[in-house]
């Protein structure tokens, strides 16, 4: 049980080191290549146990919280090819367990990857369960506590479909 758990906590650590996986304080990574930028919130109290959380859209697994962080909301951020990007599941810890929940098709709306450039969300879990917002003092926030060289106001939202 102790060995499982270190090997499970020893690859969350490797894992959640590449969770932002794009130079996002390089300007030229949100002109030449597309996917998107936003933020993960969590609910006050949520279980965590100091894992890595991850959700999986269109078969890439994006961190959306990285390892041993108190904190509600995070910043992520992935290159995904243009088109329909849909949410298939979400991966977290809490002490010893450890949970994936799948979604059904269409459980999330789609977001649109743009053609060229990044697009921007919010993902949320709440009490009424996981959903898309749109929150601008949120994003301006974590994009200046991270140093992105872009402005948010210069990435648009991501389309839902």
């Amino acid at each position: 049980m102790l060995t499982r758990l270190f090997i499970l906590l020893t690859a969350t650590i490797l894992l959640s080191s590449c969770a932002n996986t794009i130079k996002v304080n390089d300007k030229e990574t949100f002109k030449n290549g597309t996917g998107i930028i936003g933020a993960f919130r969590q609910p006050i109290g949520f279980c965590s146990g100091g894992y890595a959380q991850s959700i999986r859209i269109n078969g890439t697994n994006v961190y959306v919280k990285p390892t041993w962080t108190s904190r509600q909301d995070n910043l992520f951020s992935k290159k995904l090819e243009p088109g329909k990007a849909s949410i298939e599941s979400y991966f977290y810890g809490c002490a010893s367990t450890l949970t994936t929940i799948k979604f059904k098709t269409n459980y999330f709306p789609s977001m649109i990857i743009p053609e060229k450039g990044f697009c921007k969300v919010v993902i949320s879990i709440g009490n009424g369960g996981y959903y898309y917002s749109k929150n601008d003092e949120l994003l301006n926030t974590l994009f200046e506590e991270e140093e992105i060289e872009v402005h948010p106001d210069d990435i648009p939202y991501c389309e839902v479909e």
